[in-house]
């Protein structure tokens, strides 16, 4: 795939209304669409508070103080600008082909459109290739300069080893300096329980975290008959096994899986979110992006 190939004219079009923003109190450097955790000078009200010696006499209410005969100063939220931190799975499972669409041509295209999404906003944003450790890392800027460097460590990157996830948000949380949304794109392929605490550390130091876990529903249904060979993309160990006679005890282990990363997420406050592929990549993102506004 080439960096022109990663958006189209029509899926831009079906999502340049929507907006990144943090549900937390972010820090920026530019004015944008994120509440910020200071208070200053904006559009939107906040609250009242006691006029105290030395306050700015602009702003005091004073239709407050016509009424009541109180001093008081009016203050307001200041928005800012937010970090966007895209932390891509690149491990061999990602790889995996099924009509309608390769999970890791579907991975690419929403993160294409989430950097130019943040781009178009001017947030400044990063990318981060997680594997058996960050293979790849895109610190934060904007401007089309950043963007066409994105797109091309989105082409260049291979899908391949095996995903250690928790030891990569641990490496990432060394390279974040500011308080940011941070979006991970995976599968999800290993123990819930760690991948979920070491997210929890980016919770607890103020970022923002979604979980976008991206899977095909034929991985899951193991929609498959007639016996069959079983390889790992990760390890590359393959099996043999007849679908039929082990389906119902895979969907089991399927549905444990995603429930212990939903009761897993919710406990450390991360969103999360389930991403099937599908051949509408653009509208599956614009459906995930419109339900996190409101």
């Amino acid at each position: 795939m080439q960096p022109a190939d990663l958006l189209t004219p029509s899926a831009v079009a079906r999502v340049q209304q929507l907006e990144l923003f943090a549900r937390t109190r972010v820090e920026g450097f530019l004015k944008g669409p994120n509440r910020s955790r200071f208070k200053g000078i904006s559009a939107e009200f906040l609250q009242h508070r006691a006029y105290v010696p030395g306050d700015d006499p602009r702003h005091l209410d004073w239709r407050v103080l016509a009424r009541t005969d109180r001093l008081v100063t009016r203050e307001f939220e200041e928005f800012t600008n937010a970090d966007i931190i895209l932390a891509l799975d690149f491990s061999g499972s990602m790889a995996w082909e099924h009509a309608p669409l390769p999970k890791s041509e579907f991975l690419l295209h929403c993160a294409a459109m989430l950097a130019w999404l943040a781009n178009s906003q001017n947030d400044r944003f990063a990318l981060a290739a997680c594997g058996p450790a960050l293979t790849g890392w895109l610190p934060p800027g904007s401007g089309k300069r950043h963007l066409a460097a994105a797109f091309h460590l989105l082409v260049s990157q291979p899908f391949t080893g095996e995903a250690r996830l928790d030891h990569c948000v641990e490496l990432l949380l060394r390279q974040l300096t500011r308080r940011s949304i941070v979006i991970l794109f995976s599968d999800c392929y290993e123990e819930p329980e760690p991948l979920c605490a070491a997210l929890g550390q980016l919770v607890a130091r103020g970022h923002d975290v979604l979980v976008y876990q991206t899977v095909h529903p034929a991985e899951q249904d193991l929609a498959f008959s007639g016996f069959t060979l079983f390889r790992d993309l990760e390890t590359g160990h393959t099996d043999g096994a007849d679908p039929a006679e082990i389906r119902a005890a895979y969907r089991d282990v399927v549905a444990a899986h995603r429930l212990a990363l939903h009761n897993g997420t919710a406990q450390h406050g991360i969103e999360f979110r389930e991403l099937p592929v599908t051949a509408d990549w653009d509208a599956a993102l614009a459906t995930l992006l419109h339900a996190r506004r409101c």
